[in-house]
């Protein structure tokens, strides 16, 4: 599946790109005003959640307590269960790790080939043929 991208020669791009610098900065906003702890909390229901609905999308059913049971080593006995659960718990980790790495890169790129080329130096190679990063 290829991201969508918005043509340059669209008459919508430049109050698209606006939008996406307004949110951009309204969430940066957001998160600092947030106590730490409860910005960790918000992340983590947000991985949870953001597993769910792609695991979802994918045609994984795993059922957002099996989940949560997973993250505490809790694995069903049910085979194709468990490997959801595992699943699950390794997309959780990277969505952990990727966030951790993010913390490094510099702030205000509003488009994703800019970030993704100054995530290049940070997790691996950027293909800008194929639009994608291989992870390192």
């Amino acid at each position: 599946m290829d991201p969508l991208l918005i043509r340059e020669r669209s008459a919508h791009r430049s109050r698209l790109a606006d939008l996406a610098v307004e949110l951009t900065e309204k969430s940066t906003g957001l998160s600092r005003s947030l106590p730490p702890q409860i910005g960790q909390a918000l992340a983590t229901m947000v991985r949870s959640m953001n597993c769910y609905y792609s695991n979802l999308i994918e045609g994984h059913d795993t059922h957002p307590v099996d989940i949560e049971r997973a993250l505490k080593e809790d694995y069903s006995h049910d085979p194709k269960k468990r490997d959801l659960q595992l699943e699950a718990e390794a997309q959780i980790e990277v969505q952990q790790w990727l966030g951790r790495k993010a913390g490094r890169l510099t702030h205000g790129h509003c488009d994703g080939r800019g970030l993704l080329q100054n995530f290049n130096g940070v997790v691996g190679d950027f293909d800008s043929s194929r639009n994608c990063i291989d992870l390192a």
